[in-house]
């Protein structure tokens, strides 16, 4: 169920990895979008609270990722924040729908394709037959 020894360390790393460039990606986007096509929101709408609880899953939900070993079980922690995204965001807000769901589904799916490539039996050290002789 759970990964161990050199695989789960590739992950971890690959998903750690994720979480610092969420981390530093998001608020460089949305300071970009808000400087080139300016604020998307109404006056009155306090998206604050669940952008940071969107924010916070995707970040927890990385460790969990990273340890899982099925890929069925990966996903489905990795949908969980995105559908609170979708609940929280399609109505009103489809761009930023698009902003929290997009991008942060493509950085953990590229670190989990990359973890399974990395731990895979064809990416283990070969011998070189001297331990064997």
């Amino acid at each position: 169920m759970f990964l161990r020894g050199k695989p789960l360390l590739i992950a971890l790393l690959l998903h750690l990895l994720v979480a610092l460039l969420y981390w530093t990606l998001m608020p460089l986007g949305m300071t970009w979008y808000q400087d080139r096509f300016g604020f998307t929101s109404h006056g009155n709408v306090g998206l604050g609270i669940a952008q940071y609880a969107l924010f916070v899953m995707f970040l927890g939900a990385q460790p969990l990722i990273a340890v899982l070993r099925p890929l069925s079980a990966k996903l489905l922690v990795l949908a969980i924040p995105l559908a609170f995204a979708f609940w929280m965001l399609m109505h009103n807000h489809p761009l930023r729908l698009l902003y929290f769901t997009v991008g942060p589904a493509l950085l953990a799916l590229a670190a989990i394709v990359a973890s399974r490539h990395y731990a895979s039996p064809r990416h283990a050290p070969r011998s070189t037959g001297a331990a064997d002789a």
